[in-house]
């Protein structure tokens, strides 16, 4: 952890003045952004053991184009500062991670973003106070694009509109306890929503259905999992870029590793602001 706070220290050491959209570093000018997202779910999963659980996840991204190859293709560096707990406090969900790291974006359309690259991560558990630190080989690929069918035009109200998103990441490792060292994680999730202007204000009534697949190269029961869900969302907008969704779905897990299953009710709020 030290260590990662010192390269932070040094550019910022190096920084110039700051704009809305540029920073400047070492006599250049950089794109800038930062994302503030996190979410609050109760339960965490349909697990039994989690019934009684609550998890919080809180993150900050900072993040800097170094280099632009393209219109398409650029160099992004990055950090991230997360902060996640959990009622029961378990060590894996109660701990703050920090990480820092670059990346090549590609973006194949205007809707779908694939990148590569590698990051720096430490943890501290907060229970347990034990520290980790290593290098995570990354691939992530995202999907966001919104549509107008004419059944939507003519079934429902103005402004509705039909939405699939969706991402996938591959790490190695997945995780970094000492067990985990040689153990990639793939995950990815699908998710299709009717967006329906709420009344006369800004918000929105999301009904959705999703899927969310994850799978590891050991065959951890906890890492390989298929869960399809189907759930509602209020979608409710605030200041420019940032949106606030509260929700609940009903989700079936099934753990492939073992053959095991379960399923139940979740309840959530979500955020996400960017600057």
């Amino acid at each position: 952890m030290k260590c990662l706070c010192t390269i932070l220290g040094i550019l910022f050491a190096f920084a110039g003045p700051i704009s809305a959209d540029q920073i400047t570093l070492f006599g250049r000018s950089f794109d800038k952004s930062l994302a503030i997202y996190g979410s609050f779910t109760v339960p965490p999963d349909p697990t039994e053991r989690a019934r009684d659980n609550a998890k919080f996840e809180l993150y900050v991204k900072p993040s800097i184009t170094l280099h632009k190859f393209s219109d398409t293709t650029a160099l992004v560096g990055y950090s991230t500062l997360a902060i996640i707990g959990n009622a029961e406090g378990h060590d894996y969900d109660n701990k703050v991670t920090f990480l820092v790291g670059a990346e090549i974006q590609h973006c194949l359309s205007p809707a779908v973003r694939l990148s590569f690259g590698a990051h720096l991560k430490s943890e501290l558990e907060f229970a347990t106070r034990v520290t980790r630190t290593r290098a995570v080989l990354a691939a992530d690929l995202n999907h966001y694009k919104t549509s107008e069918p004419k059944w939507i035009k003519t079934r429902l109200r103005d402004g509705s509109r039909l939405v699939l998103s969706g991402w996938a990441n591959y790490r190695y490792p997945g995780s970094l306890h000492a067990t985990e060292k040689h153990n990639g994680l793939l995950q990815g999730s699908l998710k299709l929503a009717v967006s329906v202007p709420f009344k006369d204000t800004r918000m929105a009534i999301a009904p959705f259905m999703s899927i969310k697949a994850k799978a590891d190269h050991k065959g951890r029961a906890f890492n390989n999992v298929l869960e399809p869900a189907i759930g509602i969302d209020l979608k409710i907008p605030f200041r420019q870029s940032g949106e606030i969704a509260v929700g609940t779905k009903a989700v079936y897990q099934w753990r492939h590793a073992t053959g095991t299953s379960a399923s139940g009710i979740l309840g959530y709020v979500k955020w996400y602001k960017e600057f």
